[in-house]
């Protein structure tokens, strides 16, 4: 009897605490997400100190992968999860996730429009959409059916919006740009697949599951997509400042 104790507690709607709540697959995912984003971030550090001039692409990205690893910490050690009751099962839902999300998200949309030069609207215009599809996602997080899935909605729409607006842009720019912008709508789209599939949505896949994939198609997104432009930021633009500061005038 008293072995049931601990596990009746995360049932009465506690916190996750670490280790006793998370499967050790689940641990190790989050604790490999954290440790990817930390590579992202120092060598976008590294690449920024050695440049003559540092680089707005290059700060932003070794923020995003700052802040992609202390929100991956923050789920390793359970800061950063709750454990919904209310919804037709109980589950693990990462708030940690969409804070993450919604402060790099947007600062990935900026180093996209600096790199291929956005104009100031469309800029503007992708950032914010960026921020209302990780809230629609969030909001939905914390609802049950049929509202979630309306909160599902939302983000596909904002998705789709998004990608209508910068795939005309890779049409004729370098190739390095354009494989940024395919990767990025292709990482936007299965974070939508995820979420109808994880926890938040259908809880079709198991959370080992939907943590593994979630890590890889994150890492490959904030890192992988990351160090792409780090190592061919001077082909893609000339090695030249990325945008003159008159365009956003």
């Amino acid at each position: 009897m008293a072995a049931a104790a601990p596990a009746a507690a995360p049932a009465a709607g506690g916190s996750i605490t670490f280790p006793d709540d998370y499967p050790n697959s689940v641990k190790h995912f989050l604790l490999i997400g954290s440790l990817g984003c930390v590579v992202g971030a120092v060598v976008a550090l590294y690449f920024n100190l050695n440049r003559t001039k540092p680089s707005v692409v290059h700060s932003l990205l070794f923020l995003i992968g700052a802040t992609g690893a202390m929100g991956y910490y923050a789920m390793w050690t359970g800061l950063g999860a709750v454990y919904k009751t209310t919804d037709a099962t109980p589950r693990v839902i990462f708030w940690a996730r969409y804070l993450t999300q919604f402060v790099t998200q947007p600062m990935l949309l900026v180093v996209l429009s600096f790199v291929g030069k956005f104009d100031t609207p469309t800029m503007v215009s992708v950032v914010a959409e960026d921020a209302l599809l990780v809230m629609a996602g969030y909001l939905g997080s914390t609802t049950v059916a049929p509202v979630k899935y309306l909160w599902w909605l939302t983000t596909v729409f904002f998705t789709v919006l998004i990608s209508y607006q910068i795939l005309p842009t890779a049409a004729e720019a370098h190739a390095v740009y354009r494989n940024a912008v395919y990767a990025t709508v292709v990482c936007l789209a299965l974070f939508n697949f995820l979420w109808l599939m994880g926890s938040e949505g259908s809880a079709s896949l198991g959370l080992s599951q939907e943590v593994g994939l979630y890590v890889i198609v994150d890492v490959v997104l904030k890192s992988g997509l990351g160090l792409y432009l780090l190592f061919n930021y001077d082909a893609v633009c000339d090695g030249d400042e990325e945008i003159s500061s008159q365009q956003y005038v």
